[in-house]
């Protein structure tokens, strides 16, 4: 799941790279030639999940995280702690998964979170000149999905207004084996609820992780996709995707289309060309096991890019390289590796390693400092951290 890039002034993350990291970049060279440097943002949290957004209006990237039952942002470029939310109720822990979305529709960005025993909810980012010293206000999302891993922000109903995609992870909890989709209400500051439309009525059994939303068979409305991991869950280990029906019954159940089964420990998977065809592919992991691939459309054959690395729980695709084709990136939790696959335009993938000592649940491409390149966002896991990787390409 990519975070776009966002236009701003020169930052002053320019004046505090070293000269000697600038020296290192050859004419015309890669990504891939010169190492990415390793920007540490917090350190000392078990960290499942970390957003970038400008919360003071400085041009700046922020961070916002959630770990030790808080969400916290940390302040650009020198990292400042400021904690928005001291602990959501009924929820000790810190939150699975979150997104960035303007819920309130007042030209900034509000944050929203997914609770692992607990429900959806947002926070109203106060503004530029108080998001320091405001009050984050915490607003429900929805009161009955529950013990959730995953929430994605895309505009399903093509209104023109981004939405936000939920799954219930666990089956005997809320809406259990079923993922929604949840349109902003009329008045978000004042309403009990979003309007939740159920897309996967009982069919997402297994454990669903992460989803990707993206435009298949081309027909201009987005499909929505999920791995589901299986173990301790039954009927899982599988890769799926639900067919958006269109305007009439958007609203309404879609039909599932299973890509894949026997994918032990299926988890992440995002929309790509991988091959350049114009074709919408899919790419994925198998976060709970070993193995990126990538999925071929029409057929939907497997394509593996990486059949080792252990434990891809994290997963993004972007142009890495600016040079017109989508590559990708992930961290194993279970060998500590982040891996950049650079794609040659084909879908064939050079592996390169950024860091060998660092653990991931969440990975996202963004450009942390307004070079114009996408760098990685990294919440950090059992390493306890936020880190985030500087693309060298500029």
């Amino acid at each position: 799941m990519s975070f776009p890039s966002v236009n701003r002034a020169p930052s002053l993350y320019r004046v505090l790279i070293p000269l000697a990291l600038l020296l290192l970049v050859p004419a015309g060279g890669t990504a891939a030639e010169v190492a990415w440097r390793k920007h540490t943002v917090m350190q000392g949290g078990h960290c499942n999940t970390a957003v970038a957004l400008d919360a003071n209006g400085d041009q700046l990237l922020d961070v916002i995280a959630s770990f030790h039952g808080k969400v916290s942002l940390f302040i650009a470029p020198r990292w400042e702690r400021e904690i928005v939310l001291h602990r959501f109720p009924g929820e000790s822990g810190g939150c699975i998964h979150s997104a960035v979305i303007d819920a309130d529709g007042d030209g900034d960005l509000d944050w929203a979170g997914t609770l692992a025993h607990g429900h959806p909810f947002w926070l109203e980012n106060p503004g530029h000149d108080h998001a320091l010293n405001g009050d984050w206000i915490a607003r429900a999302i929805d009161h009955e999905i529950t013990g959730i891993h995953c929430i994605l922000r895309s505009d399903v109903d093509n209104d023109g207004q981004d939405d936000l995609i939920i799954n219930n992870f666990e089956p005997e909890q809320g809406l259990g084996d079923s993922m929604a989709w949840f349109s902003i209400p009329a008045n978000p500051l004042t309403a009990h609820r979003w309007k939740r439309h159920v897309f996967a009525d009982g069919d997402a059994r297994g454990g669903s992780h992460y989803m990707g939303a993206g435009d298949i068979d081309g027909d201009g409305w987005k499909e929505i996709a999920v791995g589901a991991k299986g173990n301790p869950f039954a009927d899982g280990n599988w890769f799926a995707y639900w067919k958006n029906p269109g305007p009439e019954k958007v609203k309404g159940a879609w039909e599932k289309v299973i890509l894949a089964e026997n994918q032990t420990a299926a988890t992440n998977i995002l929309p790509a060309d991988v091959n350049g065809d114009g074709k919408i592919d899919w790419l994925a992991s198998r976060g709970h096991g070993t193995g990126v691939l990538w999925f071929e459309n029409p057929d939907w054959q497997i394509h593996e890019i990486d059949r080792d690395i252990e434990f891809p729980h994290s997963l993004t695709v972007a142009d890495h390289d600016l040079d017109g084709d989508i590559d990708a990136a992930t961290c194993g939790y279970g060998g500590e590796r982040v891996m950049w696959y650079e794609n040659d335009g084909q879908g064939h993938f050079t592996l390169h390693t950024l860091d060998e000592h660092q653990q991931s649940y969440d990975l996202r491409s963004v450009d942390m400092d307004g070079d114009g390149d996408l760098d990685l966002l990294n919440a950090g896991r059992g390493s306890e951290n936020v880190v985030w990787y500087e693309n060298p390409l500029k």
